[in-house]
């Protein structure tokens, strides 16, 4: 009796620091009062956030986290109970909604037209009846330091506002290329976040770039042939046309996202593959539904905001009639996941799938350039065409691995240890000397970025061979990872090595790709001579000799190659993954 008291004593505690009712139509935004030429900055955007905390019972605003700026990032709560607490929205069944602006702060546009929905919805009558089944959490600005990096001009192809921040944050790094890595301070605590609140359904506002067309908005989906069944046709089937219709009954038809560069439309396009380093390819790891808005970036500032509006619009409409639904689709895909024994970790466009896509565009023609004299492309506005374009919608399976019982993750890369605590994987650390069997990958081959790539030399086209291994794993050096948890694709998809945005091909075991201990020729050739009576050595430094014509005569290849024959190779640790399978 006494904990039911004290608990609804801070209850009430909680409600009246995070609500007080007024009047919301004070509540003009920086967007507004600038007659739609300009974005918040981000201590306006707090600022009005905290200001409509103040104004409506509904709003709570809390902060979740650090950034690399060294300010705190914030978080919108938006709640028909009035209710803001954890465990209470957890267990009240409604549906989760998180939006996240400003991860590039120079693509502002959601930054504002949240601002504008949510005093919108606020002031409604039917508020709290229309949105009674869902909780909508809005990220104000999601990349601090680079909102705080505000600048006029550094979007070349963009039309406003007049000032806006910058796509890198405090450390340069691009934060919808970390979500699977977790360089930054902000990546490390949205995972955190995300981990907590797990929501349904998550969505992303920015501005393209590319191609120029009619149409103010295009949008990405979590690639529904990478989604968990049957979250991948609902995806498709129901969102997805659901928003189309919505956004077309307003006036604002759009697009799946425009994906052509230094070309024109009107020749088709493939579809986005979004793999794990960006939202919608994270999201999908999580059996969450991620959406991601682009409008174009040609569009006036203003017509862009009016555009994101109609979208959050639609977006909250379709989720107010299919939000039963859509946890009902995440609970199936979850139990899809837990029996699932393959796994695609790569994809790849399928060009024998060819959709036709109903596409507006506008005449292309080249002319010499006055300042490279080459062939320059330019689209003339005036000279509209419709017409159906091929559209490459689907991807298909480029490598499948199958799913272990068990990981080892040894304790000692700890960078990779705290990247699974932050997306809530459950470990063991293993507390004793003990005798296990597992399979070990050997890295045969892997290529590196010639020049960094989001501060990593990246990895790609990784090739390995397995083998098994019995070894004595010594106490606390290693966790065992049971795969048989909800965040089993993402283990999946972050230790096996071929992945594209495995922890590998990010760099975080790049330790065991360097030799540590050499030989001096003087020293061990005579061993070599040994070593080459045994007829088997001798036949495979022929085969080594034979495949490469440079090493005929190259004496120090010869012995190198026979001293990783030799006992005094450390091939137990050189080019051996440290991931380990228990299968």
């Amino acid at each position: 009796m006494i904990r039911l008291l004290i608990l609804a004593v801070l209850s009430v505690v909680f409600l009246s620091a995070c609500s007080d009712v007024g009047n919301l139509k004070d509540l003009v935004t920086p967007f507004e009062i600038s007659d739609s030429l300009e974005t918040a900055t981000y201590p306006e955007a707090i600022s009005w956030w905290r200001s409509l905390e103040k104004e409506s019972p509904y709003v709570c605003v809390k902060e979740f986290g650090e950034t690399d700026a060294g300010l705190p990032l914030h978080i919108v709560f938006i709640n028909t109970s009035r209710n803001f607490n954890h465990e209470s929205i957890k267990n009240s069944g409604k549906t989760l909604w998180l939006i996240n602006n400003g991860i590039h702060p120079g693509e502002p546009d959601g930054i504002d037209a949240s601002m504008l929905y949510a005093r919108e919805i606020l002031s409604r009558e039917n508020f709290e009846s229309e949105f009674n089944d869902l909780v909508i959490m809005i990220i104000p600005i999601y990349n601090v330091g680079g909102s705080l990096n505000r600048n006029c001009c550094s979007r070349a192809n963009q039309n406003g506002p007049e000032s806006y921040g910058f796509r890198g944050n405090a450390r340069n790094l691009d934060l919808n290329r970390d979500f699977s890595k977790a360089d930054s301070e902000n990546a490390r605590s949205f995972i955190k976040l995300f981990s907590k609140w797990n929501p349904d359904v998550y969505l992303e506002t920015h501005v393209s770039n590319g191609a120029d067309y009619p149409y103010t908005m295009t949008y990405l989906l979590s690639h529904p042939d990478k989604l968990t069944p049957p979250l991948n046709t609902y995806l498709s089937e129901t969102i997805s046309e659901s928003l189309k219709s919505k956004m077309k009954g307003k006036g604002d038809e759009m697009i799946p996202y425009v994906n052509v560069f230094g070309t024109t439309p009107d020749s088709g396009f493939a579809s986005f593959y979004d793999t794990p380093r960006y939202s919608t390819g994270f999201t999908a790891l999580h059996n969450s539904i991620g959406l991601l808005t682009e409008t174009h970036m040609l569009k006036p500032f203003k017509q862009r905001v009016v555009s994101t509006l109609n979208f959050l619009n639609s977006l909250g409409e379709t989720l107010v009639e299919e939000g039963s639904h859509v946890k009902e689709a995440r609970a199936a895909a979850n139990m899809y996941l837990s029996k699932q024994q393959e796994f695609t970790i790569d994809w790849e466009i399928d060009d024998s799938q060819v959709d036709l896509l109903d596409f507006k565009g506008y005449e292309a023609f080249y002319d010499t350039s006055e300042v490279t004299g080459e062939l320059q492309l330019y689209y003339d506005r005036s000279k509209q065409w419709e017409k159906q374009i091929p559209y490459l919608a689907h991807l298909k399976a480029k490598t499948i691995v199958s799913a272990p019982s068990y990981y080892l993750v040894p304790s000692s890369w700890d960078q990779v240890v705290q990247r699974l605590e932050l997306n809530a994987v459950e470990m063991k650390l293993i507390g004793q000397d003990t005798i296990i069997e597992f399979s070990a990958y050997q890295i045969t081959d892997f290529e590196s970025s010639s020049s960094p790539y989001e501060s990593h030399y990246y990895h790609s086209n990784v090739e390995v061979e397995k083998s098994s291994v019995k070894r004595e794993i010594r106490a606390n050096s290693y966790y065992l990872i049971s795969t048989n948890q909800l965040k089993r694709r993402l283990l999946v998809e972050m230790l096996e090595p071929k992945g594209p945005d495995s922890y590998f091909n990010w760099n975080f075991y790049d330790e065991i790709l360097q030799q540590k201990e050499w030989f001096s020729s003087y020293v061990f050739d005579p061993e070599a001579s040994e070593m080459i009576k045994d007829p088997e050595i001798l036949k495979a430094l022929e085969v080594f000799v034979s495949k490469d014509s440079t090493n005929r005569n190259n004496s120090r290849a010869k012995l190198a190659f026979l001293y990783k024959q030799s006992s005094h190779y450390e091939g137990d640790r050189h080019m051996i993954y440290p991931v380990y399978r228990i299968e």
